[in-house]
């Protein structure tokens, strides 16, 4: 996450200066009004045309840095500010230019001796102690850093960026209570997206012995908006919910029964069904993400038990399938997201199979269908695969029992409309590659509701230069246009976080799956996207599409092919000179349990259909306790049958090891720029390794994972640059 920097930029006031050596007081108001107002190029030329004009007064110069930075120029920008500094050595607010400009070009030395002149002229000037703190920041050096921050804190105690960049730096060094507690401070002041994303990255640190209901209402919006993906924070809201007294009791009673089951009356007790529709947490993470927990899955394995009896009237109180109304459609909803991923008895396989049937019945017939038939269906299996599903479309439903309906049977039907449109730019012949597609036409990975929050566009070189900035690579001035090619994008989530992410993005996405396609665009058009390009493609076969890109990015896909460098080779050849891309392999270190397990799974003779991976999952937790398996069962991805069947049941997988990797990146003449990881890691990291401030020496890192190797558990995720 990029701090909060660069505050303070100016175009500032005239100094003042003798008669006829200086632009007139009209021509300076002018150029400060372009400036605020936004409009940049007409104060650029302003400002140029002041500096041949007068160039011994510094208010041309101080207005042309301070301009060319707002257009994303910074090379540019750099000499101006030098030269406005030199000229207004009294002038903090060239200082603080000088030092914003230096920092946009990683010349992080000189940013901080500018902001440490501000200072010295300034000494409350809470905008250059801001950036003090985030120069520090990059150099490594935390401790100054922190007290610049609280300084600008001091000078400015409603300072929503300085709480923010301490917030950011506290949580990475693992004070995630500390943090929280700033963040919410910040977004009581003023909202901002940089604060709700910084209470998502602090809050998924945090575990909760009781309840905590300031914490459950922002979660709730964090969920329900959302402010970041879901699944981030999925656990913390499985930790809260279970603190809800009742729930609590209902999900103890689960796990003491298993493996058998309860009645409702034993299940939800007095009042507790009513409860769970009352929780407004608990509805939201079940509308939103797998409930990525065992104990929980236990009880709402049982409570989809309750809701079939209900549905097929063995349990009649109409009020009370009135006030769980709310709670089982969302359960219904979170068994569509699982992927049907809780395990069901062979009655209720006859039950469900049963209702299936008599609502399929009602609709050929156009009678009344019962509020919970088509729920207690939708709990146990699509219900647009039910014949004539699309007339309960054309009945009056409650709210809760609509939003059901609209994800099972109105999507899905969209979809399939849209994989017909869905061009291909290649064939798909290779076996691998084959073997790969089938996988996911089967299970699109994966299915996610919300997306993550845009933020603010930036350009590469900005955006890259805020996460590396020790890094060595050639920056690029702001571009009006990225052209970038996603290389696997599934279900869509990446290339709209991409085609958000960068300025002037053009995205070609590609994949395997067209099933995955048609839910990455479905997803695109409901969330106004109109900047991706979805084909379906084998990337192995893209030496030619007729294009080159300024970005590439493959997360989890090369290692999915017979060969991953030949593939990365393929990708390569269509990236730019001076190209960037980001890239994701399986660690060979991180991925030994994930090996262990696989092994164990093919001594036992699982495939990989849904109802096996169900039991192999059942009897995984089983034997929780006498093997270990490590965090598998505790990783998010165990808890649908589309992420199991992709995280233990693939049907190609490779590992890497970062020495490969470096062999690479040296024989192809490669720049890496560094790892996407916690911020924790590269600080415990840089503790091990003083002389890697880049944190770009893959021959220590492959030490580091050797001594630790769970680092990199969600892959070695790294971006490089391409030689010019």
């Amino acid at each position: 996450m990029a701090k909060t920097g660069g505050a303070g930029t100016s175009a500032g006031q005239a100094p003042p200066a003798e008669a006829g050596n200086a632009p007139s007081q009209q021509e300076i108001n002018s150029l400060v009004a372009l400036f605020n107002a936004g409009r940049y190029p007409e104060a650029e030329i302003l400002a140029r045309t002041m500096t041949e004009r007068f160039p011994r007064h510094g208010f041309g110069w101080k207005a042309s840095g301070a301009v060319l930075r707002q257009m994303g120029r910074s090379a540019e920008a750099f000499a101006p500010a030098q030269k406005a500094a030199e000229l207004l050595p009294d002038d903090a607010e060239a200082f603080n230019n000088l030092g914003n400009a230096a920092r946009d070009m990683g010349r992080l030395d000189t940013a901080e001796a500018g902001y440490r002149q501000a200072l010295k002229i300034k000494p409350d000037y809470a905008d250059a102690q801001n950036n003090l703190g985030i120069a520090l920041h990059d150099l490594g050096r935390l401790e100054e850093a922190e007290a610049s921050y609280r300084q600008a804190l001091k000078i400015r105690p409603d300072y929503v960026e300085a709480l923010n960049n301490l917030a950011l730096l506290l949580n990475a060094q693992g004070h995630s209570a500390t943090a929280l507690n700033l963040i919410l401070q910040s977004l009581r002041i003023r909202e901002t997206g940089e604060a709700r994303n910084l209470f998502v990255s602090c809050v998924k640190r945090r575990h909760w012995t009781q309840d905590h209901n300031a914490i459950r209402q922002v979660l709730g919006r964090a969920l329900t908006e959302p402010w970041g993906r879901p699944k981030e924070l999925a656990r913390v809201s499985i930790d809260l919910v279970k603190r809800n007294p009742e729930i609590g009791g209902c999900v103890a009673r689960a796990v003491g029964a298993w493996p058998g089951r309860l009645s409702a009356q034993d299940l939800f007790g007095a009042n507790a069904v009513a409860a769970l529709a009352a929780d407004p947490l608990l509805c939201a993470l079940l509308n939103s993400t797998p409930i990525c927990d065992i104990g929980m899955e236990r009880f709402l394995t049982m409570a989809r038990r309750t809701l079939l009896e209900a549905a097929t009237g063995m349990t009649t109180s109409d009020a009370a399938v009135g006030a769980a109304l709310r709670f089982y459609c969302a359960l219904a909803c979170q068994c569509f997201i699982n992927d049907y991923v809780f395990c069901l008895a062979d009655d209720e396989i006859r039950a469900a199979n049963k209702l299936r049937d008599s609502l399929a019945a009602r609709l050929e017939a156009q009678a009344p269908v019962p509020v919970l038939w088509p729920v207690a269906v939708a709990a146990y299996l699509p219900l647009g695969s039910v014949p004539l599903s699309a007339r309960l479309l054309t009945m009056q439903w409650p709210e809760a029992v609509t939003a059901v309906l609209v994800q099972q049977v109105c999507e899905p039907a969209e979809e399939q409309k849209i994989v017909a449109t869905i061009p291909r730019l290649t064939g798909i012949e290779d076996e691998v590659s084959l073997l790969v597609r089938n996988q996911y036409e089967e299970n699109p990975y994966p299915r996610w509701v919300k997306a993550a929050p845009a933020g603010n566009a930036k350009d590469i070189g900005e955006y890259l230069g805020q996460k590396f900035p020790l890094a060595s690579f050639k920056r690029h001035d702001k571009r009006d246009r990225h052209d970038i090619l996603i290389a696997g994008c599934g279900t869509g989530q990446h290339s709209i976080q991409t085609a958000r992410q960068f300025h002037g993005a053009q995205v070609l996405a590609v994949d395997l799956s067209l099933s995955s396609l048609g839910y990455a665009r479905r997803k695109t058009r409901e969330l106004g996207v109109a900047s991706i390009e979805y084909a379906q493609a084998d990337l192995l076969k893209l030496c030619s599409p007729g294009r080159s890109f300024d970005i590439i990015e493959s997360v989890g896909v090369l290692h999915h092919l017979a060969d991953p460098l030949a593939g990365w080779r393929v990708l390569l050849s269509l990236l730019r000179p001076g190209g960037f891309m980001r890239l994701g392999f399986y660690s060979e270190a991180a991925r030994r349990n994930i090996v262990k397990a696989r092994a164990f799974i093919a001594e036992q003779g699982y495939g990989a259909t849904a109802n096996e991976i169900r039991q192999c999952r059942q009897h995984l937790m089983d034997l929780e306790k006498s093997v270990d398996f490590g965090a598998i069962i505790k990783s998010s991805d165990f808890f649908s049958i589309s992420t199991c069947r992709d995280l233990l049941f693939h049907v190609q997988e490779h590992r890497m090891t970062l020495t490969g990797i470096d062999d690479f990146l040296r024989e192809n003449n490669l720049v890496f720029l560094g790892f996407e990881i916690d911020a924790s890691a590269i600080g415990a990291y840089k503790l091990r390794f003083p002389n890697d401030r880049a944190a770009t020496n893959l021959a220590q890192w492959q030490t580091y994972e050797r001594e630790n190797p769970d680092t990199f558990g969600g892959m070695y995720q790294f971006w490089i640059q391409k030689a010019a």
